[in-house]
């Protein structure tokens, strides 16, 4: 440990004459070369909470929270040389919290460093780069003292040929361990080899991937290499007419250990890693606890394609943190090609800054998974509370029995504002699915295990005009995945008919058939008919229907399921400024089972939405929805009816220009439940927004089903200290009052913070 206390020294040392000469303020550099290259940041927060909390027995609670943070970071970027950058820097954090929860007090330290160095050789053909970082964190509380360090070697290799095939080539070491080597000690080599060639519509690539760990503590060693070939190329042929692509893939994954169960401590670098087609998120309107939230409808349940892009730095829309405390559900889910087998989740967040958030936040969240085989259904498999995070990879690591489903989500509620240290922003990032069977059975040291598994895929896409006037194209898709060693095959192919046509000015038609045969994994068959017709209608500039039938019919085993549905889409603009929309539509849709057991369900529904802008400054919305609905059959045969009525009202009000006022009401009936109401009401006004020192306060309150009511009152003063508005000293006081049926809670939060760029 020597060494390391040797680094904390030398970049104590590094960053304290910066830190003075950040305090004195922001002055211009003029020096050239080496100086300019430089920059560095010093944040100082300090925040005090107090929170009371009362329950129906007249029983109080009184916490006290007490924070100060101070981070300084220094970053050097610099060209030695026209093709050699040199990029270098670090960030030194102290993080003291003191708890008083009733009559126990509690202290806490957070010692964080982490030192980096890259070294790049920038080059168009060939590029090299060498990079060293340092983690260590070291965390007290009651006399007891926990380091943990990472090491991290890096070194890239890559070379870009013209007209040859582009190669990279990667190595990375990583150390991982406790200050005592008491319960962590592990090493990591990995070893990542691309190379990929492309010409015209031709891509030809191949992936190589070697890992070996070592856990020191318990003597195993494991390896992982995994290879992936794939090929793919589109094409078009006869001027355009026909357009081909296909995609070829081979994969194949070796894991070899001699302690099953000691792979745990590598986190997910053993698990395989079931691939998504698609990412799903919602924000449900409900304010029903957990676990039993409604499945949310399809227009809500939205593909969210930056959940499963690779990138867990970039914010997928979703946030989890106190900003949106007593507020809706957060939903996040994937599907796959077809049913896996999936025993941990990894929710990937973002936007707090380069540290990770207190334990206090991390184990606050409860974590409720959910399976689908259809997207619409959903059942309860499991609730996680709390889940492993970081410290080193900002995500939430979710553990559960291992299920086999086609669609998979999680739901959590947005951090209370009360929890202390709570973060305003804590963004989902990325969302990711493992299957950890190696690591979840027990094994005793010097125990061996070897899993392969492969999977080769195959894809055709050919897509054929037959008319261009009226547009008449045939379109075929086929798949086929082999599994090993299961020795699985799954199949599928389309052969589909789209036809478009503007009939006149006024009118245009559509419509398309699609023919979907193929068999699953398990050797079940399925076949499915979809057809689709619309008529659209545009006689006026300002006026728009479209009346459109679809349906399918599939067949899959035994089961026969029919859908079909009539929907007549209506928008006007009646006024300039008042936009409104009239649709109205039935589904109707049965399952029949085996032994002509059989589901009918019937559905009617008008929807009416209104969005009214007289002038910039105010805006009005309304929604409502009604529908009834009627399903028979089953066993007992019975019919049941059940209607529901939903009323969506919106204001927004700019009377001047620094003041915003905003109010929502949603109100929900259904057949046998109480009337559910929710309001919400804001206000900010920030008097000079342009000014060095600014003043703002805000003004939120929810009132929601069953006696619940929040309010967040919070004044912030803001003063720049100098003209780049970078810089800047800012206080703030938020007081938080929340009620429901059975507890009351009073909080009050007093937040400084400077932060200074040099």
């Amino acid at each position: 440990m020597r060494r390391f206390a040797t680094a904390r020294q030398v970049l104590c040392a590094f960053l304290t004459p910066a830190a003075l000469s950040i305090a004195l303020g922001p002055m211009p550099v003029s020096a050239d070369g080496l100086l300019e290259a430089m920059n560095a940041s010093e944040e100082i927060t300090y925040s005090l909470l107090s929170t009371k909390t009362t329950d129906v027995s007249g029983t109080t609670t009184k916490l006290e929270a007490a924070s100060y943070v101070s981070r300084s970071n220094l970053r050097l970027n610099y060209n030695l040389l026209p093709k050699l950058n040199l990029n270098a820097g670090g960030t030194y954090e102290k993080n003291l919290t003191e708890v008083s929860l009733d009559k126990d007090d509690t202290e806490s330290e957070i010692t964080r460093i982490r030192p980096y160095v890259w070294l790049t050789i920038r080059d168009p053909v060939i590029g090299a780069a060498a990079g060293y970082d340092l983690s260590d964190e070291t965390f007290k509380s009651s006399g007891q003292e926990t380091t943990l360090t990472r090491e991290t070697y890096n070194a890239n290799l890559t070379w870009r040929p013209i007209d040859l095939p582009s190669t990279q080539g990667r190595y990375i070491r990583t150390l991982t361990r406790d200050g005592e080597r008491a319960f962590l000690d592990t090493e990591q080599d990995q070893y990542y080899l691309k190379s990929e060639y492309l010409y015209h519509g031709l891509d030809v690539r191949y992936v190589g991937n070697y890992l070996q760990a070592r856990d020191n503590l318990a003597e195993s060693d494991s390896t992982l290499i995994s290879h992936e070939a794939k090929v793919l190329y589109a094409s078009t042929f006869l001027a355009g007419r026909i357009s081909a692509s296909t995609d070829n893939n081979y994969r194949t994954t070796e894991i070899r250990t001699n302690n099953p169960a000691s792979l745990a401590a590598f986190g997910t670098a053993f698990a395989l890693q079931q691939v998504a087609v698609a990412g799903r998120s919602a924000v449900t309107n409900t304010v029903l606890a957990l676990p039993l939230p409604p499945s949310p409808p399809p227009d809500v349940w939205a593909v969210n394609a930056a959940l499963i892009d690779g990138d867990p730095t970039t914010s997928a829309g979703l946030d989890i943190g106190s900003s949106g405390s007593g507020g809706f559900l957060r939903q996040v889910g994937l599907e796959f090609g077809s049913a896996e087998t999936v025993s941990r989740l990894l929710v990937w967040v973002g936007g707090f800054g380069p540290s990770a958030p207190p334990v206090t936040v991390t184990s606050w969240f409860s974590w409720t998974v959910y399976t689908s085989t259809d997207n619409v259904n959903w059942t309860l498999h499991a609730t996680v509370q709390p889940a492993t995070f970081g410290p080193f990879a900002l995500s939430f690591v979710i553990d559960f029995p291992a299920t086999t489903t086609r669609f998979i989500k999680v739901v959590t509620k947005p951090l209370d504002a009360a929890v202390p240290g709570a973060l305003p922003n804590i963004f989902i990032t990325e969302l990711q699915a493992f299957t950890t069977g190696t690591a979840a059975g027990a094994g005793a040291a010097g125990q061996k295990l070897t899993i392969v598994q492969s999977v080769r895929s195959h894809n055709l896409d050919i897509k054929t005009i037959i008319l261009r006037a009226p547009s008449l194209y045939y379109r075929f898709t086929g798949d086929f995945e082999e599994f090993q060693p299961t020795d699985e095959h799954r199949y599928g192919m389309s052969h589909g008919l789209v036809l478009t046509h503007r009939l006149t000015p006024i009118l245009t038609a559509s419509a398309n058939t699609t023919l979907e045969l193929g068999t699953e994994r398990d050797n079940s068959s399925r076949a499915t008919v979809l057809y689709y017709a619309s008529l659209g209608a545009t006689p006026l500039r300002t006026l728009t229907d479209n009346l459109v039938f679809s349906g399918s019919q599939q067949h899959a085993g035994p089961t026969t399921t029919t859908s079909n549905s009539v929907v007549l889409y209506n928008t006007a603009q009646l006024y300039q400024g008042f936009d409104a929309t009239l649709n109205l539509g039935a589904v109707f849709s049965s399952n029949e089972q085996e032994r002509s057991v059989i589901l009918r369900r019937r559905e009617y529904y008008v929807n009416v939405g209104t969005g009214i802008t007289p002038n910039p400054r105010l805006n009005l919305t309304t929604y409502y929805l009604g529908k009834l609905t009627r399903a028979s059959g089953g066993t007992t045969g019975e019919t049941q009816e059940t209607t529901e009525h939903r009323l969506d009202l919106g204001l927004s009000l700019t009377p001047f220009r620094a003041i915003i006022l905003s109010a929502t009401a949603n109100i929900e009936s259904q057949t046998d439940q109480e009337m559910r109401v929710t309001q919400n009401y804001g206000l900010s006004w920030v008097p000079f927004p342009d000014g060095t020192l600014q003043f703002s306060l805000s003004w939120a309150e929810s009132r929601l089903p069953e006696n619940t009511r929040s309010q967040i009152i919070q004044p912030t003063v803001r003063w720049y200290l100098g003209a780049r508005r970078r810089s800047y000293l800012e206080a703030t006081y938020q007081i938080n009052t929340s009620k429901t049926s059975t507890v009351k809670t009073e909080s009050q939060l007093f937040g400084t913070s400077l932060n200074i760029y040099y």
